[in-house]
């Protein structure tokens, strides 16, 4: 994956936003303070194929199923398929508690606007799960699911092959959430960094994350999926996304070798 050294000033969680529509939050999205040291990155030159935008609507939303409990809205997520044709579930660590005896977590569905447009429901996880990110490292934060049942393949994306984004180029934010009853909300931005562990993106304009976590971004060189949406920090009238990097997270699933039920797993 490219890289560029760009420093970033951030300190840890933040206290207190003065943007009215940030106080939504309610943790679904890891916030970050301060901003890049460096300008946006010029366009770059990429190798890979050119290809558009999934069709489909790919950026589902996230409901978790605690035992005894209704399902609720936890953030979003979507279907990935691997290189031998295996379909994984991924969404944030941070948006689920797992491994809780207290208060099991029995599953996961993704899917549309509401409990009745479910594309997926999983009680298996695929692989053991990460945790909520504490610092920058965005690779931490990620849960991986199995699914046991067919998936159309209009809610699947196929990761990009360089494992990731360059600097500088062009991506779109593909979600469900405040999305048009018979549509999809697709938000751009503009590459600021990239590694394995983080890619970060200044995005075109100001507007509402909540519950977003979890949500793929998608090359608009590619059409592949380069990264999921962990964190983000308010930049003037701008946001900025730490997403963890597709690459860590496709190496993960290829390497998974355990596949414990959600209600089950013990960290």
């Amino acid at each position: 994956m490219h890289t560029l050294n760009v420093k970033f000033i951030l300190r840890g969680l933040i206290l207190a936003i003065p943007l009215a529509i940030l106080l939504t939050l309610t943790g679904r999205l890891a916030l970050l303070v301060g901003q890049p040291a460096e300008p946006t990155p010029l366009p770059p030159i990429i190798l890979s194929a050119r290809d558009t935008l999934p069709a489909g609507r790919v950026g589902l939303r996230a409901w978790a199923r605690y035992q005894g409990e209704a399902y609720h809205l936890v953030g979003s997520g979507f279907l990935l398929q691997l290189d031998d044709g295996r379909l994984v579930g991924v969404t944030t660590a941070h948006s689920v508690s797992i491994g809780d005896p207290g208060r099991p977590l029995e599953q996961i569905a993704l899917g549309l606007q509401d409990q009745t447009h479910l594309v997926v429901e999983f009680d298996t996880l695929h692989g053991h799960p990460g945790h909520a990110r504490t610092d920058l490292d965005m690779a931490v934060d990620y849960v991986l699911l199995r699914p046991l049942q067919p998936i159309d393949a209009s809610f699947v994306l196929e990761p990009d092959p360089r494992g990731g984004p360059q600097p500088g180029e062009r991506v779109s934010l593909l979600t469900d959430m405040r999305a048009a009853e018979s549509g999809r909300r697709i938000l751009e931005g503009t590459v600021q960094s990239a590694n394995d562990r983080a890619v970060w993106v200044l995005m075109d304009k100001l507007f509402n994350p909540a519950l977003m976590s979890g949500s793929p971004v998608v090359s608009q060189h590619t059409g592949r999926a380069v990264g999921m949406l962990v964190a983000g920090t308010p930049r003037r009238n701008r946001l900025l996304l730490g997403l963890n990097p597709i690459g860590s997270i496709v190496e993960l699933a290829g390497s998974a070798d355990e596949f414990p039920r959600l209600v089950d797993y013990e960290p």
